[in-house]
């Protein structure tokens, strides 16, 4: 589905989102989801009439499974490379290619479990690089989430994405699930810095996107902060409207 020109939402997954990017030259996946999840986005690539040849680049938010899951799959039948920021891998020195790694991450010694496999990478972003993608795609480093969390700023469009970094119940912005290797100081810092970006188009790793009112809506978040209670300034109203005042 096309949520502004160029930029896809990945249709049919069901617990997380991946973003296909659209232009002449090439294809470009942000996040791929779950493990099952790879077929869905070669068959939506096919949909729109492109070949899974033509994925250029997948350009990871963070590392988490739940966004790497059909990485090995959808890599070799496509030849894409995978970019990461470099504080969510772990090197692997002389055993072979360099892997994705989060802190709290099990290390089994099964190598094709899902959710647990090892999965290398090809690329890693830094902050402030812009991306030859649609015009120039920029990366955020937000830690936070996890150390090597990043966002993707569409600035001609107006367009964030944000990984777990962001979700949102409603038009109302949330934070995410507090996760082993998260960090609470600078996640703070991480948000508000995407705070002074300028968006309107909020595409999140989890949850439908929102088309309008980015930037305004994770400024009255900000106002409101508070980990424990995503939705503080809704609670803060029930609990006057009970009390009577």
């Amino acid at each position: 589905m096309e949520i502004r020109p160029g930029v896809h939402h990945v249709p049919g997954l069901l617990l997380s989102n991946s973003y296909l990017l659209q232009e002449p030259a090439g294809l470009t996946l942000i996040d791929a989801g779950m493990p099952w999840d790879g077929r869905k986005i070669l068959r939506y690539i096919e949909r729109i009439g492109r070949h899974p040849a033509e994925l250029k680049r997948i350009l990871l938010t963070h590392s988490h499974p739940d966004h790497t899951g059909p990485l090995p799959d959808l890599c070799r039948q496509s030849g894409a490379p995978v970019a990461v920021h470099q504080a969510d891998t772990m090197d692997r020195g002389k055993r072979g290619r360099p892997w994705l790694f989060y802190p709290g991450q099990f290390q089994l010694p099964f190598w094709n479990v899902p959710l647990f496999r090892r999965i290398p990478y090809d690329d890693t972003l830094r902050d402030g690089q812009v991306l030859p993608v649609l015009g120039g795609l920029e990366v955020v480093h937000t830690p936070g989430h996890t150390p090597g969390s990043v966002c993707f700023y569409l600035r001609s469009q107006g367009v964030l994405f944000t990984g777990d970094m962001l979700l949102a119940n409603g038009p109302i912005f949330r934070r995410p699930v507090f996760f082993p290797g998260s960090n609470l100081r600078d996640y703070r810092e991480s948000v508000e810095r995407l705070a002074c970006l300028e968006f309107e188009t909020t595409c999140f790793g989890h949850g439908a996107p929102l088309t309008v009112g980015g930037t305004a809506s994770l400024r009255e978040m900000l106002e409101d902060y508070s980990w424990m209670a995503p939705r503080w300034k809704a609670l803060k109203g029930w609990s006057r409207s009970l009390l009577g005042r």
